[in-house]
């Protein structure tokens, strides 16, 4: 019975009707023609080749168009760009040979170098913008590299926020030679943060920007808005550190840089100028460019 039962199954699944016979023999007649395209469309050659000898850059021509035209524009400026080796430098201290690896050709140079020796010298950045043979683009492309501070811009603004009037035009307090007491009088300071300011001030050696007083936990941004029109300083280093003889602890500078500049300069001798740290391992472009205006070299 069970038997019976399973030939019962296998025929009800698997006898057509003469539609369904039909539609399969011209189903199969479909797929074996579709084969026969296939292998045929396969030994059609493209451009008097067969697809088999084609190389795979005329097959995968798409792909690489697309690649090639996307790196197009970088490719054209690598082209058209001036060979300019950039690296951190003083203005002041350049040699011929530095003028000509950042983009200036001798001539240029000697002009600096003229100015230089005549009394001239470079305190901000843009003291540089006087130097005629020093197009702008190529000024903007050293900017970050020039191992002196920011132009220092002062401008007499009010806080709306803490309603400061000024009647009279204010003298500016220098944060940079103001006595603990001096500074007690500012707008929203008292005697803790006049002693922070001091004490920050000592430890780095100078104020050379008003901003620096951001780095200040106890300056936030909005107690130093109401200052800004209040201050200023004269951009003086009290004490640079000299990198031939002191030890040379600074906020900027880590102590693992410092204590390398150290251990190479008691192995190899002494520095000639600044941008000799380059050859130090963890020499860092950031480092050098915050702390140069702080360090020195001298025999």
């Amino acid at each position: 019975m069970r038997l019976n039962k399973w030939k019962y199954l296998f025929k009800a699944y698997f006898n057509y009707t003469v539609k369904e016979q039909r539609a399969i023999v011209v189903l199969m007649i479909v797929i074996s023609v579709l084969q026969v395209a296939l292998i045929v469309l396969h030994w059609v050659p493209v451009n008097g080749k067969s697809r088999n000898h084609l190389p795979p850059q005329v097959i995968d021509s798409n792909n690489i168009s697309n690649t090639e035209n996307s790196n197009s524009s970088e490719v054209k400026a690598k082209v058209n760009s001036p060979s300019i080796k950039l690296f951190s430098f003083n203005p002041n201290t350049n040699s011929i040979n530095d003028w000509m690896k950042l983009g200036l050709s001798e001539k240029q140079g000697q002009s600096i170098l003229k100015y230089i020796s005549k009394g001239g010298s470079f305190k901000v950045k843009s003291d540089l913008k006087k130097m005629h043979v020093i197009k702008p683009n190529l000024l903007q492309l050293w900017w970050d590299y020039i191992l002196l501070p920011e132009e220092m811009i002062e401008k007499n603004e009010i806080s709306n926020q803490y309603n400061i009037k000024q009647k009279e035009p204010l003298i500016k307090l220098n944060i940079n030679t103001a006595t603990i007491e001096e500074l007690d009088k500012l707008p929203l300071i008292g005697e803790g943060r006049a002693k922070a300011i001091v004490s920050y001030r000592d430890k780095l050696g100078g104020f050379i920007d008003i901003n620096q007083l951001l780095e200040l936990k106890c300056i936030p941004d909005s107690i130093f808005q109401v200052l800004k029109s209040r201050i200023t300083t004269d951009g003086k280093i009290n004490h640079a550190l000299n990198i031939n003889s002191d030890s040379l602890f600074h906020p900027y500078l880590p102590r693992s840089f410092a204590k390398m500049i150290v251990s190479y300069r008691q192995q190899h001798g002494n520095y000639q100028r600044i941008e000799d740290l380059r050859i130090l391992p963890l020499y860092d472009d950031k480092i050098i460019r915050k702390i140069a205006p702080y360090l020195t070299v001298k025999p």
